[in-house]
């Protein structure tokens, strides 16, 4: 009923060895012609639903998958059909209760008629391999996804947990991310096919998604269900970064989740012994290299906005001092890939420590934070630089906490307390952004005397926003009391 299953990209210069190898272990090859179908409106690839007919050999194949709570896990439902379809309908569904539901909640009847949207033509070769306790399907596909005369390659391996363990199917993965550099994809391929079909070239920006915690969640539960959200948040913006089909907002919502996770790790590091001390590291480098592109594109949209209203002469970034790093190369380095992995498998393993753990831990965690922002606002105007960064570190690491554990506490005094945090850290956010624009101009006066104007008019934000910080943090040190 469901399906886990990771998928990977196979760069061009490790195809040549991957077909061999994979041939050397004798795959049996399938044919694979497929045919998807929607509502005129698309309804349900805007419910993450996708209902295919397929030609396997010589058997066709109606195969309908839906999203599930879990990123990497697919509700799929599959018929054989007796004969040939003439068409594509809702009637195999009438009587299956699971399925029903899930069209009902997209379309809300089944008697809405479906079109053809696109096609894929696809060779497969599979095999499959035992790994510890576990049976584990390798799925090779080499093809196209194909509407009217417009195509895309489709060229990437799929492993399937038949049976057995996560933490199993993604030990047996690692030495093939190693070996030929894969790279984790987060797209099906009806979500490709919609991307030829929409003719847009940008995969959609994944927000972050809401995170239900219950009260008899032990604390290694609460990390564990934290990390896979961040990871649903953070796995399809890579995705689109490593395809090189991403924007600045993917760019900026892949840090947001990099920092939810960093976030959590420190409120957690001293009551759990499941995170590896490397991790923090690892995810630190990853967020500051994307960093570089991120404040530029922020300071494109925000600053230069501004510059203008306040009448600059000079109206654009100054050119890049040196090479910008190439963040699809980051996602698709196989470090990169290997994290992710043992994060994924960190967020769904069964723990060893059944010794039930006090949400007391997570409270004091949230006070110190608390009172480590009320403590630098008593004199915030008398800190240098580096403190007053973090401080706004502070105030965005208790916002992520608060956010992560807020399904646990009365929703009306959350909603007040983060209500009174998000002015703060606005100011605080804005404030910093003026650093990264003066670091930025500095260098650049000596080429182009406007920039003058532009440091100038910084250094008098950086007064106004530097006081405003500050009665901002004195009205939350004063006004705002915890509510856990």
């Amino acid at each position: 009923m469901a399906e886990i299953e990771l998928k990977f990209q196979i760069p061009p210069q490790s195809r040549v060895q991957f077909e061999q190898d994979i041939q050397k272990l004798q795959p049996t090859r399938h044919r694979l012609c497929a045919r998807y179908f929607d509502t005129e409106a698309q309804q349900l690839q805007q419910h993450q639903i996708a209902l295919r007919q397929r030609l396997e050999d010589q058997q066709w194949i109606q195969t309908l998958k839906a999203a599930t709570e879990h990123h990497f896990e697919r509700f799929e439902l599959e018929h054989e059909l007796k004969s040939p379809p003439e068409h594509c309908d809702f009637q195999l569904y009438r009587k299956h209760k699971p399925a029903k539901k899930i069209l009902k909640q997209a379309l809300g009847d089944l008697e809405t008629p479906l079109i053809l949207q696109f096609e894929t033509d696809v060779a497969r070769y599979v095999l499959t391999e035992s790994h510890l306790d576990s049976q584990i399907e390798i799925a090779f596909d080499v093809g196209e996804i194909r509407h009217n005369n417009q195509t895309i390659d489709i060229y990437e391996v799929e492993f399937e947990l038949k049976s057995g363990q996560l933490i199993e199917l993604i030990d047996f993965i690692q030495p093939w991310v190693q070996r030929y550099a894969l790279w984790l994809d987060t797209r099906s391929k009806s979500e490709r096919g919609y991307t030829l079909l929409q003719e847009e070239d940008n995969l959609p920006v994944q927000y972050q998604l809401p995170l239900v915690l219950e009260q008899k969640d032990q604390v290694s539960t609460i990390l564990q269900k934290i990390v896979a959200n961040c990871l649903a948040h953070l796995f399809p913006n890579a995705t689109a970064i490593a395809a090189e089909t991403y924007n600045s907002d993917h760019v900026h919502q892949a840090r947001v989740a990099i920092r939810r996770l960093r976030s959590a790790f420190k409120i957690f590091q001293s009551v759990t012994e499941h995170v590896q001390p490397e991790w923090q590291e690892q995810l630190r480098d990853i967020f500051q290299q994307l960093g570089s592109t991120r404040d530029r594109d922020a300071l494109a949209e925000s600053l230069i906005p501004q510059l203008e209203k306040a009448g600059s002469p000079l109206l654009k970034l100054p050119p890049h001092s040196q090479k910008p790093p190439d963040i699809s190369a980051l996602f698709r380095n196989p470090a990169t890939v290997t994290l992710m992995l043992q994060l994924l498998c960190f967020s769904q393993e069964e723990m060893q420590d059944k010794t039930r753990s006090s949400h007391k831990i997570l409270r004091k965690g949230l006070s110190k934070l608390h009172q480590q922002i009320c403590e630098d606002a008593k004199n915030y105007q008398e800190l240098d630089i580096e403190s007053r960064h973090r401080t706004r570190k502070r105030v965005k690491r208790l916002r992520y906490n608060v956010e992560f554990l807020q399904s646990l506490f009365p929703e009306k005094e959350v909603k007040a307390y983060l209500k009174a945090l998000k002015p703060l850290q606005e100011s605080l956010g804005h404030y910093n952004d003026l650093f990264v624009a003066q670091e930025l101009f500095r260098p650049y006066v000596k080429q182009q005397g406007k920039a003058w104007f532009v440091l100038g008019w910084i250094s008098a934000e950086q007064q106004r926003l530097s006081s405003e910080a500050a009665e901002r943090l004195q009205q939350f040190a004063e006004n705002t009391k915890p509510f856990w």
